[in-house]
């Protein structure tokens, strides 16, 4: 029993391993994101069957953008299985795309905005973005190379 402990490449096993959990992940991402974009077509109907169609394409809207969010903070996965690491540029995509999509839905939805709020969601963009950016410019020299 313990010669064939021995003969074990642990390290071998655990990069097979991983390989197959991150294969199975990406399969169900793709399942994820056809589901996605089912319910997101599907909800066309409602357009049809509610009776005020701006409420109608209020939900469409919604439902548009946060599919894209979706889809982008599943690229930055497939992006990290593919790289071995994270990339803080690629992380930060999602988060700026989301901050933009709650920006559009509220100013879409003509809710009262106070200049408060536009302030913060100026200043978070703002920041979110000089973060990239950041990223960007002084990223890993192992990466550069690649």
């Amino acid at each position: 029993m313990l010669t064939v402990i021995k003969n074990i490449n642990f390290e071998e096993l655990f990069k097979k391993s991983l390989k197959l959990i991150i294969n199975t992940l990406i399969i169900f991402i793709i399942i994820i994101l056809i589901i996605g974009l089912v319910k997101t077509v599907y909800s066309i109907k409602g357009l049809i069957s509610i009776e005020n169609f701006s409420d109608g394409f209020n939900h469409i809207i919604t439902d548009i953008l946060s599919f894209l969010v979706i889809l982008e903070l599943f690229r930055s996965f497939i992006e990290y299985f593919k790289s071995k690491r994270f990339r803080l540029h690629s992380m930060m995509d999602p988060f700026i795309i989301f901050v933009v999509r709650e920006l559009i839905v509220i100013l879409y939805t003509h809710e009262d905005v106070v200049w408060q709020t536009n302030i913060g969601f100026s200043l978070l963009i703002l920041s979110l973005g000089i973060v990239r950016t950041l990223a960007v410019i002084y990223t890993p020299e192992s990466e550069k190379e690649i």
